[in-house]
């Protein structure tokens, strides 16, 4: 049977597409959740592949869009790097930290398979690719390398009694220098690193939770949650109490989670996620730890953060974020 249009009909009907991308739209009473692509969104996929009540999730392609988001205030609620949200909340964005999701999820690896396990001293005139110069895997390198007294420097050639540093702008940048020779080894992020593995025919060759365990001890946090002080206390502790809960369904899930990353990205982006698997998901070490449980953790890896230097030698950190930045639902409250 055909079925035949008549103008009055196309004008409905383009009515009401324009209404449903409008019911797209958040809504002033909804709530706007940000996180970059990777393992933050992959710990949020849940909610995005079930939906949440009132609550508007969007994946961004970058770092830098999300923190944009966080200090306009645009976004409600955010994952994003550690280090990102103490420098804003140093600098007066009224942010609460509610939990860290991600702990470590870094490695190095070379595209050759027969590689052998590489301690820091081993790096020294090889050619480095590393993600996430002003994050955490950047700033986690370079504290790595600084307590072992290993030198660097930004260089695409190899330098004699150093180690040469490619700063890629992501995961498929870095994945492609490698690729071509440009460097040696690549520092990355699960999921990418398993990604690359497979693509190149590559090994992981270092641990970076392994180093860091070694040099600082314990674990460093890599992701957390952040609200904005106009985000109601019982919202926010029902949607930890959720997020808790879900633990574990990414993992257990692993097509439904890509998917679910996929179809949230923000209108004109991709995600770089490809076909996921339970291995993939564990290797990003994703855990809600709440805030009053990740204080310690937190405050440790800041001291570090706060000891390092930028180029015009100011901190990377200006100085270890206060008790105010961690949550407490007895005293933060609208």
């Amino acid at each position: 049977m055909k079925i035949k249009f008549s103008k009055l009909s196309a004008v409905a009907l383009a009515a009401l597409i324009a209404a449903c991308c409008f019911a797209c739209t958040p809504s002033a009473d909804e709530i706007r959740v940000y996180m970059p692509d990777g393992a933050p969104a992959i710990a949020l996929s849940k909610f995005m592949h079930e939906g949440y009540a009132d609550t508007v999730f969007t994946v961004v392609p970058n770092g830098e869009i999300l923190r944009a988001r966080v200090a306009s205030g645009d976004a409600d609620l955010a994952i994003m790097p550690i280090n990102a949200a103490a420098a804003l909340y140093n600098n007066g964005v009224k942010i609460k930290m509610l939990s860290v999701n991600t702990h470590g999820n870094l490695y190095i690896i070379s595209k050759n398979a027969d590689s052998a396990d590489m301690e820091i001293a081993d790096f020294v005139g090889s050619r480095l690719a590393v993600i996430g110069q002003a994050d955490v895997p950047g700033l986690t390198f370079r504290m790595l390398f600084d307590k072992a007294e290993v030198p660097y420097e930004t260089s695409k050639n190899a330098v004699d009694g150093k180690v040469a540093v490619t700063y890629a702008a992501d995961g498929p940048a870095a994945i492609a220098l490698l690729g071509t020779g440009a460097v040696d080894y690549a520092l990355l992020a699960e999921p990418a690193v398993s990604n690359a593995v497979k693509k190149l025919g590559g090994r992981v060759v270092c641990d970076v939770q392994a180093m860091w365990k070694d040099a600082f001890g314990g674990s460093f946090p890599q992701a957390c949650l952040v609200a904005k002080d106009t985000v109601s206390y019982e919202y926010i502790n029902k949607f930890v109490a959720a997020l808790s809960a879900a633990d574990g369904w990414a993992e257990n899930n692993p097509t439904e989670a890509v998917n679910a990353v996929k179809t949230h990205m923000e209108t004109g982006s991709e995600s770089s996620l490809a076909q996921l698997t339970a291995a993939m998901i564990k290797g990003c070490n994703i855990k809600t730890v709440e805030a009053y449980e990740s204080k310690t953790a937190c405050t440790e890896y800041f001291t570090a953060l706060s000891a390092l230097k930028k180029d015009d030698g100011a901190p990377v950190l200006s100085k270890v974020p206060d008790d105010g930045f961690y949550y407490d639902h007895i005293e933060w409250t609208t």
